[in-house]
């Protein structure tokens, strides 16, 4: 199929540095993470700090560090490996390339697969190709604007013909964006003029809040350097939090993408 158009990242249109910028990425993050941890336990033993306090709050704040790191990273990772093509016949193509490679779950299967998803990117700098594993985009049923991307709810054919539902984030910057906003807009149709369905998620991301919470604040209250609760509901406290917490996010996330 002759290409009409194609919409991928500058970095990858140039030379790709997808793997080295994830790889990197990664070992920066936890470099970072692990001098802060090591410089602020030492910082409160010279300074005679309550060391349970303050090993709670450094815990908490380089943990949000690190998450806020990741996200940037990821939203780089999105953006250099998603590209849309656009044939001559007007299908519209879409390929995310994180999952071109699998080498296991381990830290050296991920750092090979990213550099196999890079030499794959670098090759469609070069000259761009509709890939076997692209998904065509059969129509659009939303696209939802965040503050750093879109989010655009398909429903796409995989290769193996077996057509589903998927959302793709469109990171905002890249070239001709308003060309390919517009080609998915004219795929939208008569369907999504129908009175949507009912959004629950806000509602869960309400309660999912009220419940983080009440299990952070019992936490706190619980902690020995407070001591207002009884020590032992502690680590369940905890444990609480954690599931809350991931409650709270998922639902946060499918709001931002529109599901």
């Amino acid at each position: 199929m002759e290409l009409k158009k194609v919409w991928m990242s500058p970095d990858t249109k140039k030379k790709s540095k997808y793997g080295y910028r994830a790889v990197g990425g990664i070992l920066g993050i936890v470099l970072l993470m692990v001098l802060l941890l090591c410089g602020g336990t030492l910082l409160s033993l010279s300074l005679g700090i309550n060391k349970k306090a303050f090993s709670l709050i450094l815990l908490t704040a380089v943990s949000a560090l690190g998450i806020g790191l990741a996200v940037l990273l990821g939203r780089r990772s999105i953006r250099d490996a998603t590209i849309f093509f656009l044939t001559e016949n007007d299908r519209l193509w879409v390929m995310d390339a994180r999952g071109l490679s699998n080498h296991g779950n381990g830290f050296l299967g991920f750092a090979v697969g990213t550099m196999e998803t890079q030499a794959f990117l670098r090759r469609q700098g070069r000259q761009p190709f509709i890939p076997n594993r692209a998904d065509e985009i059969l129509k659009v049923l939303n696209i939802k604007e965040n503050r750093s991307h879109y989010a655009v709810r398909c429903q796409v054919r995989h290769p193996d013909t077996h057509v589903t539902r998927f959302t793709y984030l469109l990171i905002k910057g890249n070239p001709d964006e308003d060309m390919l906003l517009r080609e998915l807009e004219r795929r939208k149709t008569w369907e999504n003029a129908l009175e949507p369905a009912g959004n629950w998620n806000l509602l869960y991301i309400l309660l999912g809040g009220l419940a983080l919470a009440a299990c952070v604040t019992m936490c706190v209250l619980s902690h020995p350097a407070v001591a207002v609760m009884s020590g032992e509901l502690y680590f369940p406290c905890m444990g609480a939090s954690l599931a809350a917490f991931c409650v709270f996010l998922y639902f946060i996330i499918r709001q931002r993408r529109g599901e």
